[in-house]
């Protein structure tokens, strides 16, 4: 039982850290970016991964060992809702984490392009859209929704 409710914190906090470095990602990227906003930014995002890798782990271990047993998940449509909108929330990140990473050693300040700006907003917005609905599923999911 110890285990079981260790698990499920470390879950729910890869998730409360997942969010706070995507809603910080969206506040500290800006047009003009200085070496210090730059690397606060690349933090955020390195934040944002290791959160998403607990988050995945953690939800696994859940699926596996806790809960209400993996045939329930994988019988239940939310559960793949919710594992979809991870994936694309995972798959949307990369193109600005491989944006950021160009700014590895720079020490000057950036003027990000307006195009590479509103795509990457728009990337972190969509997946913010996603992360929104990954609750809902989740509540669905576990009363039972979708059976």
């Amino acid at each position: 039982m110890l285990v079981e409710a260790l698990i499920t914190w470390l879950h729910y906090l890869g998730v409360f850290v997942l969010v706070g470095a995507l809603a910080g990602e969206l506040m500290a990227f800006r047009r003009e970016m200085s070496a210090a906003a730059q690397k606060m930014v690349r933090v955020l995002d390195l934040h944002y991964g290791a959160s998403a890798g607990l988050v995945l782990v953690t939800g696994l271990a859940k699926v596996i060992w806790y809960g209400k047993g993996a045939a329930y998940y994988a019988g239940n449509p939310f559960f793949w809702v919710l594992i979809a909108l991870f994936v694309a929330m995972g798959l949307l990140s990369v193109p600005p984490t491989l944006y950021f990473l160009r700014w590895r050693r720079s020490t000057a300040t950036v003027t990000v392009a307006e195009g590479d700006y509103a795509r990457i907003r728009r990337l972190f917005w969509i997946e913010a859209v996603a992360l929104a609905l990954i609750p809902l599923a989740a509540a669905l999911m576990a009363r039972g929704a979708g059976f």
